[in-house]
């Protein structure tokens, strides 16, 4: 008989995404107690759908001489998995707990892992091989108590994990990590509903599964058994992977910052030398660097104003009824009424001549009217916002020069 549609998706698609998370988290998996509890929960969760190849299934049956084995390893593992997520909300809450708390999150699961143990071996037909022979027992007494056993305890992992991420969700600010928080929360919450489904689902449906031609139970083919489920283990990877992403990211647009920033920050440092923080690195060199780069990013562009205000200090003070002149000695006058781009761009071919004149020890051009205010941000974010507009009209303004 045809598989179910959604059967690839959790026995090749789904281990492979979760174990991709399991061997990426391995660098941090012994850092911190949350570290510690999401890795070995991404692992159970790893463990239990790698039971899911018929491959599997038969190696395992013939190493352990049980048929359906399975079944029980990939539950055992949902009641581990369960048990580390509480375990890593707890500890990204940064909350006390009453005491006994974390001892009795553990002897519930414990409690939970015994008792699917003691059901699988004594109640449970164990007529087929895998884990789908219990399929064709759906309507069999020990088979609903074990089945309840298990989702009775996702249930309540999955609606406590929901309740605290959404709880931790207000105290997050805006951004990749609180969209992280929000997918775990909505992650949690899936759980919880495919568990309260799973209810309704196994307390309607009896015992009128299909067998194909050897005598095996075809798997039940429930459309919302399996995307639930499929659902929940995406959320939960976006809610680790979004915030190191959303990083990344942010580590990228800070070094293409500094990339474009780069050739005006050089020219004036090499003419006000004093204004550099630390060692001057060549552009290549700079991509080459891992570690977070906003606050150098923001030294940058004062650095840049720094030099500019040292570079005005030589300058001769403008004519107020001129704006400097036709060229102002920067070689442009602003447009009236024009916007931060004129300024940019006005400020960007004063900072030309003033470079030029300053390496040859000759006074400064005369500063433009419009720039005799100050110009650029209030804050770090608006100056280097400023210092990006004027570093992208400086290299206008250059390659126009050497166009002429």
């Amino acid at each position: 008989m045809e598989e179910p549609l959604m059967r690839p998706l959790f026995t090749w698609l789904m281990p492979t995404l979760i174990w991709g998370v399991v061997l990426w988290r391995v660098p941090t998996a012994l850092t911190t107690r949350a570290n510690r509890a999401l890795w070995a929960g991404f692992t159970a969760m790893a463990l239990g759908l790698s039971c899911r190849p018929a491959f599997v299934e038969h190696a395992l049956g013939e190493l352990t001489g049980i048929r359906d084995v399975t079944q029980l390893l990939k539950h055992l593992a949902g009641v581990a998995a369960a048990y580390f997520l509480l375990e890593y909300v707890q500890a990204v809450r940064h909350r006390a707990e009453r005491p006994g708390a974390a001892r009795a999150r553990l002897v519930v699961m414990l409690a939970a892992g015994v008792a699917l143990t003691l059901l699988f071996v004594y109640a449970l037909p164990h007529d087929a091989d895998g884990a789908f022979g219990i399929d064709a027992h759906y309507g069999h007494l020990g088979v609903k108590v074990y089945l309840y056993v298990f989702n009775t305890v996702f249930a309540l992992a999955s609606a406590r994990a929901m309740v605290l991420f959404r709880s931790k969700r207000a105290a997050v600010p805006r951004g990749a990590l609180r969209t992280g928080v929000s997918c775990l929360t909505a992650g949690s919450a899936t759980g919880l509903v495919y568990t309260l489904y799973r209810y309704q689902f196994i307390l309607v449906h009896g015992d009128a599964t299909e067998f194909d031609a050897q005598g095996r139970p075809v798997p039940v083919q429930d459309l919302l058994c399996e995307l639930l489920p499929a659902v929940m283990l995406v959320l939960f990877v976006l809610g680790v992977v979004i915030p190191p992403a959303g990083r990344l990211v942010g580590h990228l647009r800070d070094q293409y910052a500094l990339w474009r920033l780069h050739p005006l920050w050089a020219d004036v440092a090499a003419v006000v030398p004093h204004v550099v923080l630390g060692t001057a690195g060549s552009r290549l060199r700079d991509l080459l660097i891992g570690r977070d780069r906003s606050v150098e990013l923001a030294h940058r562009a004062f650095a840049i104003r720094d030099a500019v205000l040292v570079l005005r200090e030589d300058t001769p003070v403008a004519d107020a009824d001129a704006d400097g002149g036709a060229d102002g000695g920067a070689g442009v006058a602003p447009t009236p009424g024009g916007g931060d781009g004129d300024l940019a761009r006005v400020e960007a071919r004063w900072l030309r001549a003033a470079v030029r004149h300053r390496a040859r020890d000759l006074p400064a051009p005369a500063l433009p009217a419009a720039l005799a205010a100050t110009t650029g941000g209030r804050t770090p974010r608006e100056e280097i916002a400023w210092m990006l507009a004027v570093a992208a009209a400086y290299r206008q303004v250059g390659a126009e020069e050497t166009a002429r």
